[in-house]
């Protein structure tokens, strides 16, 4: 969700922005129910599809950027085909919203202060003028009307749709369920898989922490999403790490570091994720030192060694790296499907944040 970073980065720096979103389509389309740009006077985040129906949006939005007024709101149906001559041909539904001054500090600020793994939704008004809202899973939704609250709630239980468009009569409302909390990866290693698997991270939704004894291997553009860390003992990392949540992904240049890494993780057992770069071989030879170590057959089998999917082959560093990035995914989309599962059973209700 690269445009919700750059809607809050620039409601923090006092300027406007236009957040133009596709919430119907009708036959071939190139982006799915959801896709937005965030759009400012002078750039824009993100794609609703690119071609001429983003080019189009983009002037539209900055039209409305001087059009005074904190919040205005717009929807209009294009035809792809003869309209903007794109040859997928279908149409889309595109709505408009521009946020300014209070209007769209308030709403960041409950939007930046969302709960670490709770689930929220951002809701939109279609056809008024109407406050944009932000519900979370705490407290009572009651205040609702009946359909955007069934709805609400139903986009809660499931993981799917992401995003979804709900009307009674002439009121309409667009619902998308943020989940853009990102998973937090400590990653040990700065070699040449290293470096490919943090490449491919930048765009996905993780947080890294980048870790290595030898400090001249990291590269000098560093992905905005990681920070790096030159420790002479990388064990240090994990005491500063509480484990709960985090995916641990284990790739230096020495075995025995290696090993010893994946044991303290193991036997914190609270981790969320844990990938060891190796062969069966390795990992044969590791699990009997850890059985011996203490460490649980339960706990064992959470170890992904070799790391990566198994449907992805080859041994080059960048083929390492893209099934490593593919398997870090998967495990960040399961561990928000059980989120999305179990935060309606612990808290029965959502709150509601309404912009002023």
């Amino acid at each position: 969700m690269k445009w919700l970073h750059e809607m809050l980065a620039l409601t923090k720096r006092g300027e406007s922005v236009v957040i133009v979103t596709v919430i119907e389509t009708n036959g071939s389309a190139p982006r799915d129910i959801g896709a937005r740009i965030a759009v400012s006077k002078i750039s824009s985040v993100d794609s609703i599809g690119g071609g001429n129906l983003e080019h189009e949006a983009i002037r539209k939005a900055r039209e409305m950027l001087n059009q005074p007024g904190e919040s205005i709101r717009r929807d209009e149906f294009v035809g792809l085909g003869i309209t903007m001559s794109q040859c997928c041909g279908g149409a889309v539904r595109l709505l408009f919203e521009k946020f300014s001054g209070n209007v769209a500090t308030h709403l960041c600020n409950e939007l930046e202060h969302r709960g670490n793994r709770q689930i929220h939704i951002l809701v939109s008004p279609v056809a008024s003028q109407a406050a944009t809202m932000v519900l979370n899973t705490k407290h009572d939704w009651r205040e609702l009307p009946d359909f955007l609250s069934s709805a609400a709630e139903s986009m809660v239980e499931t993981a799917e749709p992401s995003s979804r468009l709900v009307s009674d009569g002439e009121e309409e409302w667009f619902l998308t369920r943020l989940e853009e909390q990102p998973s937090k990866i400590v990653l040990f290693g700065a070699g040449h898989v290293g470096k490919a698997l943090v490449k491919l991270l930048q765009d996905l939704p993780f947080q890294v922490e980048w870790i290595d004894q030898r400090e001249d291997l990291f590269p000098q553009d560093i992905p905005d999403n990681a920070v790096v860390r030159h420790l002479e003992d990388p064990l240090e990392a994990l005491l500063d790490n509480p484990q709960s949540g985090v995916f641990y992904v284990v790739m230096t240049h020495s075995h025995g570091l290696d090993y010893e890494l994946c044991l303290k993780i193991l036997q914190g057992r609270e981790f969320g994720w844990l990938g060891l770069i190796g062969s069966e071989t390795k990992r044969k030879r590791f699990e009997k030192r850890f059985i011996e170590d203490g460490v649980d057959s339960f706990t064992l089998h959470r170890l992904h060694c070799p790391i990566g999917l198994d449907s992805i082959k080859g041994k080059l560093p960048a083929v390492i790296a893209m099934s490593t990035a593919a398997q870090l995914l998967e495990a960040h989309q399961e561990a928000f499907e059980a989120m999305s599962l179990d935060s309606d059973k612990k808290s029965g209700s959502l709150e509601t944040f309404v912009t002023s």
